[in-house]
């Protein structure tokens, strides 16, 4: 699980995409992540889907994930589905630890906008989002607020290097 957030590079002040932190249940953490911030966590899923016919169907997802400090980051929603867009952008994901190393993601996805204020559109029947992991408290404090939403039932993702 990544955590990542647009930024300005520092030397340059150019914006760009920064990969803030990487959760792994790996063994050696950093041997899977090139972008050299990863620390150790479990992570679990549950997804559950309902439908029939040609209704849209409701989805269920839950994002549990636990860091070796025991701190947790949970993430539950309900929502009524949609026909997925496909989308196909161009990502360059930097490293917050060497801001000079980035890829560059080539990415084809189905992208299903279940909530968006400035859009209007609420599809969100419950959701929670708590938050104890002690280096994000800052960030999750309570007073964030969640302004859209975006489900990715597919996501296939071509990598390159610059």
């Amino acid at each position: 699980m990544a955590l990542v957030a647009p930024a300005k590079h520092a030397q340059t002040g150019k914006s760009a995409l920064f990969v803030i932190r990487v959760f792994a249940p790996h063994e050696d953490i950093n041997l899977y992540n090139p972008y050299k911030n990863s620390v150790r966590a479990t992570i679990r899923r549950e997804y559950t889907f309902k439908g029939a016919d040609l209704e849209p169907g409701t989805v269920s997802d839950l994002w549990e994930l636990r860091d070796s400090a025991g701190g947790m980051l949970k993430f539950r929603i309900k929502y009524q589905r949609a026909v997925p867009r496909r989308v196909k952008p161009e990502y360059k994901p930097h490293s917050s630890v060497e801001p000079t190393f980035f890829r560059i993601y080539r990415v084809d996805q189905g992208s299903d906008l279940i909530k968006s204020i400035p859009a209007g559109i609420n599809r969100v029947q419950s959701y929670q989002l708590h938050v104890t992991v002690s280096e994000l408290r800052k960030l999750f404090d309570g007073t964030e607020k969640i302004v859209g939403i975006v489900a990715i039932p597919w996501y296939v993702r071509k990598l390159f290097l610059p």
